[in-house]
């Protein structure tokens, strides 16, 4: 390996056969032997050479070509400013994963990077304004995992192409300027983790979005700018919107605090249900199935702390004899059996005025 100052190492006989070589910050430029660089470094998986002198990106390609059996690499910092790849005699089987942080590759570099490693399953390349656009289709088809944070993507639709590939399962899209999210039913079909961490996304609808990714397990979507207002909890109302997410922000999401959520989602929308706006189930499109679980709000109940089936309906009996039914939860001196219901019925004008004050006021 040739470096540009003479203090450097490079890699001497001593080295070997080895499986891990890390060389960073050591003034590198260029391969310099290349068949040395092949005997001695046959065996290595995984290799970092950051921070080093390279500027042409066939020079680094060459490096990844000479181990056969390199699975990870990080090249990360080394600041490319001959970016034309060359075409691709013999693709590179064996590389799962690439770290290109800050080298200032585009998106349309990065595809043609992507021809030589056929196999690659992790792709880190934030830092670059990537622009990504057009991705041919028979390349990053084993890609799980892509890090594009820090790359100046202000716009989702933009992720179209990415959309479509068939085994990406984490997306990192922190540290970027997007503000809208649309997604159409199919697409990502595999994510299960997708980090949003300080974009500029301030609309729920956004996040509403966000249930057509049907095996979302994990996300992060703190420091955003999402409208609250008094008595709004961001975390309840995501929990409550995505169900099947299982972990928020880095915190797993317990049946208790799903239930909290829930609870809550239904009590602070109860005015705009009962309004019935025709674009309220859009944003709100799991209201009906709460309603259907835990029954109708009620704006004027007392805050809600029970499980599916445990409100009922409470016959009151007013002393002038009117009747009228009333929604309320159980407690300790209200049972569940249809005997109990009825002697709530027929209780004294006494009991049915403490019921009154207890559910009504």
């Amino acid at each position: 390996v040739s470096t540009q100052s003479t203090g450097s190492s490079g890699i001497n006989a001593e080295y070997g056969q080895l499986s891990n070589l890390v060389m960073r910050e050591e003034s590198i430029i260029s391969v310099g032997d290349a068949s040395f660089i092949a005997e001695k470094c046959i065996n290595t998986e995984n290799l970092d050479m950051s921070l080093n002198l390279f500027n042409d990106i066939n020079r680094m390609l060459q490096v990844i070509h000479l181990m056969p059996k390199l699975k990870s690499v990080h090249l990360k910092g080394n600041v490319i400013t001959s970016k034309e790849v060359s075409e691709v005699e013999e693709p590179h089987a064996s590389l799962e994963r690439i770290y290109l942080a800050g080298i200032g590759l585009s998106w349309g570099e990065f595809c043609k990077l992507a021809e030589h490693i056929p196999n690659i399953r992790e792709v880190y390349i934030s830092g670059s304004t990537l622009n990504i656009g057009n991705t041919p289709a028979h390349i990053l088809q084993q890609l799980t995992v892509l890090d594009v944070q820090h790359s100046d993507i202000a716009n989702w639709n933009s992720l179209n192409d990415i959309s479509e590939l068939p085994n990406l399962n984490t997306l990192i899209l922190s540290n970027n300027t997007i503000s809208r999210i649309q997604i159409s039913p199919g697409k990502f079909s595999k994510l299960e983790t997708l980090s949003l961490d300080n974009n500029n996304i301030s609309e729920w609808s956004s996040v509403a979005q966000l249930r057509n990714l049907t095996l979302l397990k994990t996300l992060r979507i703190r420091l955003n700018p999402l409208i609250t207002g008094p008595g709004l909890d961001m975390r309840l109302l995501v929990v409550a919107m995505l169900p099947a997410v299982k972990k928020l922000n880095g915190t797993p999401i317990s049946a208790n605090e799903r239930l909290q959520a829930d609870i809550f989602y239904l009590k602070h929308f109860a005015t705009d249900y009962y309004k019935d706006e025709p674009d309220f189930h859009i944003l709100h499109y799991r209201y009906k199935d709460l309603v259907k679980e835990y029954g109708e709000p009620d704006t004027g109940m007392p805050k809600i702390a029970s499980i599916k089936d445990q409100s009922i309906v409470v016959k009151i009996a007013k002393p002038d004899g009117k009747e009228f039914e009333k929604k309320a939860l159980e407690d300790d001196s209200i049972e569940k059996s249809p005997s109990d219901r009825s002697k709530a019925v027929q209780d004294s004008s006494k009991e049915s005025e403490t019921v009154l004050d207890r559910f009504l006021q």
